[in-house]
C-alpha cells in the first residue's frame, strides 16, 4: 500500500480530484467558447504531457504533475505574440475577460452544490454533535456543558456534526461569547460559552471531546474476544470498581496496570459487562504491559479552587480553599474522582480567612463533585500527589511532596520526572523527596503502563445519519452546506493571515488523498461530501488576489480598467513570478505538514 491507500484508494482519489480540476477548467473553457475566445491548450495537470490530442485550434492534454490545470488562451501571457485578431484574450471586453476568469470558480461552487445534493441523497454519516468528555477547567466545562449534551445550534446556526462545533468555535472572534443551544434529556438550554485560544492546537477551543457509543467495538482476534467479549458489550466495572462513563474504562485499566509487579509483562484484569440482552458477564484476561513504567503520581493540585463549573457558581468561588468534605480533611482536589461513589451534601471552605459551610443543592458523588470544582495543577514543578493504591503511595510518598531526584537524575519539572522514570532501571527506584524543610528518600517499585486498546476493543464515536428523500429538502441542505463551507474556508484563510489559526493545519496532496479515500471507504455519500468540500476549497483559494490564480488575474483586470490601459508586460511578469513563489511556498508547507503527520502516525 502507498501512504495507507490500496489500488482502489489511489484510483478513486485520482478520479475524484481529477474531476474537480477538470470541472474548474471546464468553466474557463466554456466561458471562452461563449465569448469567442480562442483556446490554444486545455490541460489537466502541469509539466510534460503524458498524452493528448488536437481538435481545431485547441490541444487537449493530460500532464505529469496532477496539482491543478489550466486553459491557455491566445495571447494571454506577457511576451505572447499579439495581434488585432478578435478571438485573442486581450482584445475581448472587460466584462468578457472578467467572466472568463471568474467562471472556473463559479463552476466549482456549482459542482460543490451538486455533490452535496448527491451526498445527502445517498446519505451521509457524521459524528453526532453530542458532547463526550469535557476538559475540567476548560471553557466548555466552566460554561456548564456536560457529557451527553447534544448541541443543536451555535448562535442560531444549525449543526450536523461534532466537527461543526469545532469549526464554529475555531472561527469565533477574540473573546467572543457563543450561545450554545443544547438538548439535555427533555430540556432545551442556552449556555454562554467563551472559547480560549490554544497554542497547542493553534486555534480557539472549548475543551470538549465527541460522545462515544457505550458499547465496545471488538476485534475478532484480540484478548477481549478470546475472553468471551462481544461487540456491543457495555463495561460497568473493573476489578469491582464501578464505571460511570466510557472514559472511566481506560482510566481504570491504566490504574490496574499500575498495580503490576516490577518486571511483569502483563497484569490480570476482570471486567464486568452488560450484554445487549441485559444480562451481565464477568470476563477475565491479561492486560499486556508496555516498556514504560509509572510511579503512580499526579501533578499536585492542592485545595485552592481555580475554576468552578456553571452548576456550582454562587456556592463556591474561585479562590476558596476547600478544607473538608463531609467533615473529612481534604489534601488535594485532584484525587476526589478516585472515590467515585461516596455521597456528598456538604463541604467547608476557607473564604477571606473565615470558614464557610457550603450545602449543595442536591447530593452528588465525590466523582461528580470532582468534575465541577478544579484546582490548578502544578504541571511545571515536580510536586506530586500519589494515586491511592499505586507504587508511590505504597512506598510512603505523601500528598504535596516535591520530587527532587530519581536515582542520580535531578528533577525540576513534571516532564523531567516522566523522562527520569522512563530511563530508570531496576525493580526499585530511589526517589528523593522534599517534604517541607526535610529531605526524604524512599524506594519505589514502579508499576506497569498499558495501552488498553491492546486488548482488542475500542469505543466508537456516536454517529448520526443524514439522508433526505425530498428534492426540495436535499437541495436546501446542499445549498446550506455550500454556503457554510465557503464561509469556513474564507475564515480559515483570515485566521492564517491573523495567526489565529496555525499554519500546521494546512494539508497538501497527501492529506487530500488519504481523506478522500477514507471517506470513500465510508460509502458514496461521504465520498461525494468530501469532494464537495474540496471543490469549495478550490473555488475560494482560486479567488485569492495572488497573480497566477484567478483572483489575481481579476485584480489585474480591474487595475487595467482603472488605468484605462493594461499594465506593462514587465510588471505583470514580476507579479506573476511573486505569485508563483507564494504558491510554491504554500505547496512546500503543505507537503511538509503532510510528511510530519505521516511520521507522527508511523
Amino acid at each position: 500500500m502507498l501512504l495507507g491507500l490500496g489500488v482502489q484508494g489511489i484510483v478513486m482519489t485520482a478520479i475524484g480530484l481529477g474531476a474537480l480540476i477538470f470541472f474548474h477548467e471546464l468553466g474557463h473553457f466554456i466561458a471562452c467558447r461563449l465569448t469567442g475566445t480562442r483556446v490554444e491548450a486545455f490541460s489537466i495537470g502541469f509539466g510534460p504531457e503524458l498524452f493528448g490530442w488536437t481538435r481545431g485550434n485547441t490541444r487537449y492534454r493530460f500532464a505529469l504533475i496532477p496539482l491543478g490545470g489550466y486553459v491557455k488562451m491566445a495571447a494571454e501571457n506577457p511576451g505572447d505574440a499579439k495581434s488585432d485578431a478578435p478571438d485573442e484574450f486581450p482584445n475581448k471586453s472587460f466584462s468578457a475577460r472578467l467572466f472568463i476568469m471568474a467562471n472556473g470558480v463559479i463552476f466549482n461552487v456549482i459542482l460543490a452544490f451538486v455533490l452535496f445534493v448527491g451526498a445527502f441523497g445517498a446519505g451521509v454519516s457524521f459524528g453526532s454533535p453530542e458532547i463526550g468528555q469535557t476538559t475540567p477547567g476548560g471553557a466548555g466545562w466552566e460554561a456548564g456543558l456536560r457529557e451527553g449534551d447534544v448541541v443543536k445550534q451555535i448562535n442560531g446556526a444549525n449543526l450536523l456534526s461534532f466537527r461543526d462545533i469545532a469549526t464554529e468555535v475555531a472561527f469565533s472572534g477574540a473573546d467572543e461569547t457563543l450561545t450554545f443551544t443544547i438538548q439535555r434529556g427533555d430540556e432545551t438550554l442556552d449556555l454562554a460559552v467563551t472559547p480560549r485560544y490554544s497554542t497547542e492546537m493553534g486555534m480557539p477551543t472549548i475543551g470538549v471531546m465527541p460522545g462515544a457509543e457505550p458499547g465496545l467495538h471488538v476485534e475478532d482476534k484480540g484478548a477481549y474476544a478470546r475472553a468471551g467479549g462481544r461487540s456491543g458489550d457495555v463495561p460497568i466495572a473493573v476489578g469491582g470498581n464501578r464505571l460511570h462513563s466510557p472514559r472511566d474504562l481506560f482510566e481504570a485499566l491504566t490504574h490496574e496496570a499500575g498495580l503490576a509487579s516490577p518486571g511483569a509483562k502483563s497484569v490480570p484484569v476482570r471486567l464486568r459487562v452488560r450484554r445487549a440482552d441485559g444480562t451481565q458477564a464477568d470476563l477475565s484476561m491479561d492486560l499486556p504491559l508496555e516498556d514504560r513504567r509509572q510511579l503512580g503520581v499526579r501533578p499536585y493540585s492542592g485545595t485552592r479552587v481555580d475554576s468552578v463549573s456553571h452548576e456550582l457558581k454562587g456556592l463556591i468561588r474561585v479562590g476558596d480553599v476547600v478544607t473538608s468534605i463531609e467533615n473529612v480533611a481534604v489534601t488535594d482536589l485532584s484525587i476526589l474522582d478516585r472515590m467515585k461513589d461516596r455521597r456528598v451534601t456538604q463541604l467547608t471552605v476557607a473564604r477571606d480567612n473565615k470558614p464557610v459551610v457550603v450545602t449543595l443543592k442536591q447530593p452528588m458523588t465525590l466523582h461528580g463533585l470532582s468534575r465541577l470544582v478544579r484546582a490548578r495543577r502544578d504541571a511545571k514543578g515536580a510536586r506530586v500527589t500519589p494515586v491511592p493504591g499505586l507504587a508511590a503511595a505504597r512506598a510512603g510518598v505523601r500528598v504535596g511532596d516535591r520530587i527532587k531526584a530519581i536515582g542520580s537524575k535531578k528533577v525540576s519539572s513534571w516532564s523531567d520526572l516522566q523522562g527520569a522514570v522512563a530511563a530508570s532501571k531496576g525493580d526499585q527506584i530511589a526517589v528523593t523527596l522534599q517534604r517541607g524543610d526535610e529531605i526524604v528518600e524512599v524506594k519505589v517499585a514502579p508499576g506497569g503502563f498499558a495501552d488498553p486498546s491492546e486488548l482488542g476493543f475500542a469505543h466508537r464515536p456516536k454517529m448520526t445519519l443524514h439522508k433526505e428523500t425530498g428534492l426540495g429538502a436535499v437541495m436546501k441542505l446542499g445549498w446550506q452546506r455550500t454556503v457554510v463551507f465557503m464561509k469556513q474556508v474564507t475564515l480559515t484563510i483570515r485566521g492564517l493571515v491573523t495567526r489565529r489559526v496555525s499554519a500546521k493545519h494546512i494539508g497538501g496532496p497527501i492529506a487530500l488523498a488519504q481523506v478522500t479515500y477514507q471517506m470513500f471507504d465510508h460509502g458514496w455519500g461521504k465520498y461525494l461530501y468530501i469532494l464537495a468540500i474540496i471543490s469549495i476549497n478550490l473555488a475560494v483559494l482560486n479567488m485569492l488576489p495572488i497573480p497566477v490564480l484567478d483572483g489575481g488575474q481579476i485584480v489585474l483586470l480591474c487595475a487595467e480598467k482603472i488605468r484605462g490601459k493594461p499594465l506593462p508586460d514587465r510588471v505583470i511578469g514580476y507579479l506573476q513570478l511573486v505569485g508563483m513563489v507564494l504558491i510554491l511556498g504554500l505547496i512546500v508547507l503543505a507537503f511538509w505538514n503532510d510528511i510530519g503527520r505521516l511520521i507522527g502516525e508511523s
